[in-house]
Order: C-alpha cells, then sequence, then structure tokens
C-alpha cells in the first residue's frame, strides 16, 4: 500500500505534536521542512547547484532564496586566493604516474 497525500500529512501532524513543535499561524508543512533542509544546506557551505538537485527545483533562480543565508560565503571565496595554489595533474601525467604503478 503507497501512503497518499493525506496518509503524509496526518503523519507529519501527529510527529509534530508529539515533539510539542508548533507554529503561531497555521500549521508546518512538508514545504516548510523543505524549505528548512534547503537553508540548513546553504549555511553549511553546499554548492547551490547541489542544493537545487536535492530539492529537485527545475531552476537555480529558486534555489538563489538560500544564497543569502550564509554571508561569509564571499569572505571564504577571497580566503582561497590567501593560501597555496593547488597543483592538478594533467591527464597525461596521471596516465603516465597509473602507468609507473603497474
Amino acid at each position: 500500500m503507497h501512503p497518499t497525500p493525506g496518509m503524509m500529512d496526518h503523519l507529519i501532524i501527529t510527529t509534530l505534536k508529539r515533539a510539542g513543535i508548533t507554529r503561531g499561524q497555521g500549521t508546518i508543512g512538508w514545504h516548510d521542512l523543505r524549505r528548512t533542509y534547503g537553508s540548513h544546506l546553504a549555511m553549511r557551505g553546499v554548492p547551490l547547484k547541489v542544493i537545487q538537485e536535492l530539492l529537485g527545483r527545475a531552476t537555480i533562480e529558486l534555489t538563489m532564496r538560500y544564497a543569502h543565508l550564509r554571508p561569509e560565503v564571499k569572505q571564504d571565496a577571497v580566503k582561497l586566493l590567501d593560501g597555496p595554489v593547488k597543483r592538478h595533474a594533467t591527464y597525461a601525467q596521471r596516465d603516465q604516474e597509473a602507468a609507473a604503478q603497474k
């Protein structure tokens, strides 16, 4: 038996009541939890494109709502310039190293 939307709503309402979680107006729903999930991902520095994919958003524009939640992102980006440049091997170098290990 597959859960129906009504069954899922009942599940969240029951769970929130047991946890003592309320909201000033209306009830907390799945959309609220989805937004909270996206917000917490953004605050932890997850790239917006990844958040878009995890939330199943069709466009990045809707996901951009979460971009303001971590203002230090710009500072973190500029601080990267203070560190050493990471050297990335070329494909040819990787192939040579792999062949040498065999």
